[in-house]
């Protein structure tokens, strides 16, 4: 069992990262990069506290009402500044609005 962060975008990608690739900033830090945005991909919409290995599951819904649940254990591990995979279609015009654990 390991805690990790789950990253969800708008046009439905998402990852999982383990929370020690993001070092400590200090007062005054500007941060570091924890998704690699693009067009395809979209903006980051929701970021949750997962934790591996227990079979978690997350439901992800979209503003049209399109929802999909899949186990966590199932969603690729990878580094902060990767993309993601696809976790959701999402139509044009639609986004990713909530994802519950």
């Amino acid at each position: 069992m390991a805690d990790a962060v789950l990253m969800v975008t708008t046009k439905g990608y998402g990852k999982v990262v383990m929370p020690d690739a993001f070092k400590q900033q200090k007062r005054g830090g500007k941060g570091v990069l924890g998704y690699k945005v693009t067009d395809d991909s979209g903006p980051v919409a929701v970021t949750e506290h997962v934790v591996l290995g227990e079979g978690e599951r997350v439901l992800i819904t979209t503003a049209q009402g399109r929802a999909i649940m899949t186990p966590v254990d199932d969603i690729s591990t990878r580094s902060r500044t990767a993309g993601g995979v696809k976790l959701i279609d999402v139509a044009v015009g639609d986004r990713v609005v909530s994802v519950i654990i």
